[in-house]
């Protein structure tokens, strides 16, 4: 075998066979990013912002996602969607929609695709490369709790808690399994990227619903029957890990809950006496680690600003950093190195 042989084949050896898209990001080479203000970039969770060239306008709350393309984000704010193909050094504007984007996320799907849905409203928007085109939901006049996106298929959480298929990019929807329960009100939900067969459902009042089945059949979850549970993130490292932040009506309480065993049942690991807990702190749990998630709080009232909490469940070790922007509804990790992050930031003045 040549020596150039030789090469290849140890290359070939190192890339695994099914290469997740960190192997192929790369860090963000900059100091400054080019965009309108809606999203920086951090690497000391929080305590410095990367500066950006424009500066974010009344009343935008960013969302970002990173993609499986190499490098590529989209983010979306007030009625712009945009991509950055460079990890989030400067953003171009793909298209502006109709209506205001506020209520909407944005969620990665194969390759160079992401999907804009709302758990408020109509339509899905679809993203493909640089075409955006949009399509209709499955319930008509109803938004999406959760939606999750795979090569040939799209699976869709219902605001009943109803799911839905489509293997034709959103044109058809299948309903799909049962509902959990009759007249359920689905505040967050969430899709294990394992295995999209495991959902878990934050509902009101009731607490939380699990299915391993793809919504034949559910479970109540243990210990939190009477709660609100307004938000949830499951660990893309281990998926049996779930955190749910809520309000229990009982003790009149807000708590950030985890589950060891994918949904079923929950415990306490933090109360609102150490961290400011609202109805809904948005969640988002390492790629890597599964014993770490982030959460934020912020508001423009009395120009409090916005805080990035670090948490470490297992140890309760909890720290923040602050900042002078109204709020952080998004973050995303950097593939190739998840201790980059990307924040999507709020403007409300």
């Amino acid at each position: 075998m040549t020596a150039l042989g030789s090469a290849l084949t140890v290359l070939l050896a190192l890339v695994p066979s099914q290469a997740d898209p960190g192997w192929f990001w790369n860090a963000p080479h900059c100091d400054t990013v080019y965009g309108d203000g809606s999203v920086t970039i951090t690497e000391s969770d929080g305590e410095t912002l990367a500066p950006t060239t424009g500066k974010l306008r009344a009343v935008t709350y960013a969302k970002v996602a990173t993609l499986e393309e190499p490098n590529t984000l989209i983010t979306i704010g007030k009625q712009s969607i945009q991509r950055s193909s460079d990890a989030g050094c400067s953003w171009q504007l793909l298209d502006k929609a109709p209506d205001d984007l506020s209520t909407y996320d944005v969620q990665p799907g194969p390759g160079d695709s992401a999907y804009i849905y709302s758990v408020n409203d109509q339509p899905i928007h679809r993203v493909h490369g640089s075409r955006v085109t949009s399509v209709l939901g499955p319930v008509e006049g109803g938004g999406l709790a959760a939606l999750d996106a795979r090569a040939g298929r799209l699976r869709v959480v219902a605001g009943d808690g109803q799911l839905y298929d489509s293997s034709d990019d959103g044109v058809t929807w299948q309903r799909t399994g049962v509902l959990p329960a009759r007249d359920l009100f689905v505040y967050d939900a969430v899709v294990d990227p394992r295995n999209p067969d495991h959902v878990v459902l934050g509902v009101m009042s009731d607490g939380v619903y699990v299915t391993y089945d793809g919504g034949r059949s559910w479970i109540r979850s243990r210990a939190v029957e009477r709660v609100n549970a307004f938000s949830l993130t499951i660990s893309p490292a281990d998926p049996s890990k779930v955190w749910m932040e809520g309000y229990d009506r009982d003790r009149a309480t807000r708590f950030i809950w985890e589950s060891t065993d994918g949904g079923q049942k929950f415990h306490e690991v933090l109360d609102q006496s150490r961290a400011d807990l609202i109805n809904g702190n948005k969640m988002w749990a390492s790629p890597v680690d599964p014993d770490l998630i982030y959460f934020s709080y912020g508001t423009s009232f009395a120009n409090f600003g916005a805080d990035l909490y670090r948490f470490r469940p297992s140890t309760g070790d909890l720290s923040k950093q602050h900042n002078r922007n109204d709020g952080i509804p998004s973050l995303a990790f950097n593939p190739s190195n998840p201790k980059i992050l990307y924040l999507g930031l709020a403007e409300e003045r």
